[in-house]
């Protein structure tokens, strides 16, 4: 299972933990995001592991990048994790530190992110199996960031077989946090494309968003239509009227 940290709710401290007979780590990492600024060459995170057993983890980091709308990560060499691998006591706390290798100043933003991968452990042969083993796997946003770097967001709208598709297209210089979108038909109808937190739309890349089966179920043909688009980007408010393009 993996658990997007963009997707919770703004905290400067995170619990996280996976229940079932045989559960996963619970641990508390502080900060949730981190922002390196162009001249800062190193930053940290605190684990904190609050189960009753000792915890190993595997500590990676990759260059986050948007492709066609949907993320992926690039394996990186301009930036270093310390240490590689850690086992965390129980209710001790442990440093992560992340290190840039090259000082340049960023043309705006760069986004990374920061890979915690719970290590199994080995299983006592002599004791039976009780329900599915889980372990835990998370990630952390990144951003070495110029202060000066705005965001700056445009839309494009489809409907296909499948649902509807909004596409933000970020044309400016840093991430920008989308939340609370929803789309408004002609016909008065609002279809909201989740609850809370949507997405990050990096600098300069596209991001898709889609409502399918059930919840695009019976909507008209939307094709040629305009239609408005509502979201929230920080603390700003985002409103943008479309055309449907036909597909």
């Amino acid at each position: 299972m993996i658990l997007r940290l963009g997707a919770i709710a703004a905290s400067s401290i995170l619990t996280i933990s996976l229940g079932g007979p045989a559960t996963a780590a619970s641990l508390r990492l502080s900060p949730i995001l981190i922002e390196i600024q162009p001249s800062q060459r190193a930053t940290a995170v605190t684990v904190t592991n609050t189960d009753s057993q000792p915890v190993s983890l595997q500590i990676r980091l990759y260059r986050w990048l948007q492709r066609d709308g949907a993320d992926t990560l690039d394996p990186t060499s301009d930036m270093i994790v310390s240490p590689p691998v850690a086992t965390i006591p129980a209710g001790a706390s442990y440093t992560i530190r992340l290190a840039r290798r090259v000082m340049a100043p960023p043309a705006g933003e760069v986004s990374y992110r920061l890979m915690l991968d719970e290590i199994p452990k080995v299983a006592d042969p002599n004791k039976p199996i009780q329900g599915v083993a889980m372990v835990l796997r998370t990630s952390l946003p990144v951003f070495v960031t110029d202060p000066a770097a705005k965001a700056q967001i445009s839309w494009r709208f489809w409907q296909d077989a499948s649902g509807i598709h909004a596409e933000a297209a970020n044309l400016g210089t840093r991430r920008a946090r989308i939340a609370g979108l929803q789309v408004e038909t002609p016909n008065g109808r609002t279809i909201a494309f989740g609850s809370g937190l949507n997405g990050y739309v990096l600098a300069q890349a596209t991001r898709r968003f889609d409502v399918t089966g059930a919840a695009a179920a019976g909507l008209p043909s939307l094709s040629g239509a305009q239609v408005n688009i509502t979201a929230r980007e920080g603390d700003r408010q985002l409103r943008e009227t479309v055309l449907v393009e036909q597909r």
